[in-house]
């Protein structure tokens, strides 16, 4: 069966009669729902999945593999005997936004493009903590599950930090680490007036916050200005996201009992994503590593903290992308692409 049958079949399974928003006093949704606020957000989220997914390239497949959050699924391509790279995508991300990845990456590598426990697309509802190494016990599990003992891995935003305590956590299950724009090494700038004027307060209507959710929308204050080149795919993603789904709950903040954001939790949080780990844990980074940022990198100075990390993380290979802001891997997918292929080894004839 093809995710696309997969995904027809769930959706018929779930949904009776017109789609339709729920509201706080409506009935809850299933358990594997929760990550929704509707029927209706799962249906049309699962159909960008699907159309996102048949814009790949090149052959996938799906696999899943059981860990202590339930089955992980992932997106499979590539030949069966190379290294393995595993791919992890940034909050509300999945695996389908790897797209313009995988074909070349699959030319030279075992490609596993990872759904997130917890996040949208294919995985079990139960999203590891972002306050415990619970992501690195994750990504442990994955690896047994798929009989490998070492991978590279890569990951983007807040994926990289994934990625990043991965590499510390269990240095021996990691070839080599790329951490495309992530999170976690330097006090970020948390561009709330951004968000707040040019996204919150946008009609709730998916397709107008598509169309503002541009390069510009998320870099405005960037030297360079608006360098147009933000992936539109990404940008649907993001605005199905900001309408349908719950990302207070992904981000183990929300509290059931009392139905409410667990404030004190929630800025804990936000602190992992825009504060520096501790020095002496990055002090412990020790596997090979590659740092990529986009010149107009709206978290924080690129050039600034790629010269910090190197400091604190002896033989990172940092690189700054002209004319790509968070993440370069979107804006200028053929270029990073080459560097991650040219880092972690070219698949010999």
């Amino acid at each position: 069966m093809t995710l696309r049958q997969e995904a027809a079949i769930r959706r018929a399974t779930i949904t009776k009669g017109p789609a339709r928003e729920t509201t706080a006093d409506a009935a809850p949704l299933p358990a594997n729902l929760r990550l929704y606020r509707s029927e209706a957000g799962f249906n049309a989220i699962m159909e960008w999945y699907e159309d996102t997914l048949a814009k790949i390239e090149v052959p996938v497949e799906p696999v899943y593999v059981e860990t202590r959050f339930g089955r992980t699924h992932m997106l499979a391509a590539g030949p069966a005997d190379a290294e393995p790279v595993l791919l992890v995508p940034g909050v509300a991300g999945c695996a389908p936004l790897w797209r313009r990845q995988i074909p070349d990456l699959a030319r030279h590598f075992r490609v596993y493009a990872l759904d997130i426990p917890g996040q949208p697309g294919r995985s079990d509802p139960n999203p590891p903590s972002f306050l415990n190494d619970d992501y690195s016990d994750w990504l442990r599990d994955v690896l047994d599950g798929l009989g490998h003992e070492r991978a590279h891995v890569a990951g983007v935003s807040v994926g990289g930090w994934v990625a990043l305590r991965f590499a510390i956590a269990a240095p021996e299950r990691v070839l080599k680490v790329a951490m495309l724009g992530p999170t976690g090494l330097s006090r970020a700038r948390l561009p709330w007036k951004i968000w707040l004027t040019r996204v919150m307060k946008k009609s709730k209507d998916a397709d107008a916050l598509q169309d503002d959710l541009t390069a510009k929308s998320v870099s405005s204050k960037s030297p360079g200005g608006s360098f147009g080149t933000f992936d539109r795919t990404l940008a649907r993603a993001m605005a199905l996201c900001t309408r349908h789904y719950r990302v207070d709950w992904s981000l183990g903040i929300y509290d059931e009992a009392t139905r409410r954001v667990d404030k004190w939790k929630g800025l804990k949080v936000m602190g992992k994503f825009f504060m520096s780990e501790p020095k002496p844990l990055l002090r412990r980074f020790n596997v090979p590593g590659l740092l990529v940022f986009g010149q107009h990198e709206v978290l924080y100075d690129p050039h600034k903290v790629g010269r910090r990390a190197q400091a604190l993380m002896p033989g990172l290979r940092v690189e700054v992308v002209e004319g790509a802001g968070h993440a370069a891997v979107y804006d200028k997918p053929d270029e990073v692409n080459q560097m991650l292929i040219g880092f972690f080894g070219r698949r010999q004839p």
